[in-house]
């Protein structure tokens, strides 16, 4: 029993969760709000719509070695004004500064058009 009036250990370990679990549920939706923010801002400032795009956390692509906890990777799939798909890896923010910063990187698959599906052998692989 407390004396004195006291508040219990027991209510305060409470709050003190409960404002842990608040604090983490923000972080992590501003997180992923502010990764897309960047990730449509970029395409639009480009000249892409967005066809589809993923968060990559294991799996970075040509930003595995170089990019920190506090940046975001995507896979993405833009198409371009003419109607040309692409594909790539987009990565937002800074490495120190993290989300906090505006910057975003890419890199294409192979610096071309991105044709989905199949055939996998395309006209331009088959030999002459």
């Amino acid at each position: 029993m407390v004396s004195g009036g006291g508040v219990s250990d027991g209510v305060v370990m409470f709050w003190l969760f409960f404002g842990f679990v608040a604090i983490a549920i923000t972080a992590i939706t501003w997180r992923f709000h502010r990764g897309q923010t960047l990730l449509r801002r970029w395409a639009a400032s480009s000249g892409y719509r967005l066809h589809d795009h993923e968060v990559r956390w294991l799996v970075r692509g040509p930003f595995f070695w170089t990019t920190s906890k506090a940046q975001m990777v995507y896979r993405v799939t833009v198409e371009d004004n003419t109607g040309h798909l692409r594909r790539g890896w987009v990565r937002c923010g800074s490495w120190l500064g993290g989300l906090l910063s505006d910057r975003v990187d890419v890199r294409w698959d192979d610096g071309g058009v991105y044709q989905p599906g199949f055939p996998v052998i395309t006209k331009d692989m088959r030999d002459p």
